[in-house]
């Protein structure tokens, strides 16, 4: 009886290491063909190419996680310009990078998380990105950053009342140190919200 259950533990592992063996190489060679239509990519697509070997090199090295996603990201974002239909497949596979990271960290990384929910507000999933914006603003609640990024996804994106927006800014308010860029932000947003702008 534990011949067999060996047996089948070997068996998938095995399976599972030839499926993503197969998997990186169809991406690969995907990438590939994308560089071929479309030249003007190439230093973006072999970007991503060697940050992904990178990657693989070493997963415990963190950097690594973030260098990938703004590869993903930058090709993204170039794809978009170049009219490639499915360039936010390119977000999402930065997205997939930087969650990825954010599990390799046990989510301490607030740089990974907003990162992330940069990329969810690209693709349109206003509600994750909220998700990633208050999650780093609960790792770290003295950065000023996260409350900015969040109350402009509330304002821009998900059009929250002006009651929800403002408590974003005073919630940060109580927590920075410096609050110059968060008074100064929160005195443009009701400067535009008593215009209608």
């Amino acid at each position: 009886m534990k011949k067999i259950i060996f047996i089948i533990l070997v068996l998938i592992i095995v399976g599972a290491g030839g499926w993503y063996f197969f998997a990186s190489h169809k991406e690969q060679a995907r990438l590939e063909d994308l560089k071929q239509q479309y030249p003007k990519l190439a230093n973006y697509i072999d970007d991503v190419i060697e940050k992904q070997a990178n990657l693989e090199e070493d997963k415990n090295d963190i950097e690594r996680y973030t260098t990938l996603g703004l590869a993903w990201k930058s090709l993204a974002d170039w794809a978009k310009q170049a009219g490639i239909a499915d360039y936010a497949s390119y977000y999402q596979k930065a997205l997939d990078i930087y969650e990825q990271g954010i599990k390799k960290t046990s989510r301490r990384n607030t740089l990974l998380m907003t990162n992330a929910g940069n990329m969810a507000k690209y693709l349109g999933d206003y509600k994750l990105a909220e998700n990633y914006y208050k999650e780093a603003i609960s790792v770290s609640p003295g950065d000023e950053t996260y409350y900015s990024l969040l109350a402009d996804l509330y304002e821009y994106e998900m059009g929250k009342t002006k009651e929800e927006i403002i408590a974003v800014y005073d919630e940060g308010l109580k927590h920075v140190l410096n609050t110059g860029w968060l008074t100064a932000g929160k005195e443009a947003y009701l400067g535009r919200a008593e215009s209608g702008e």
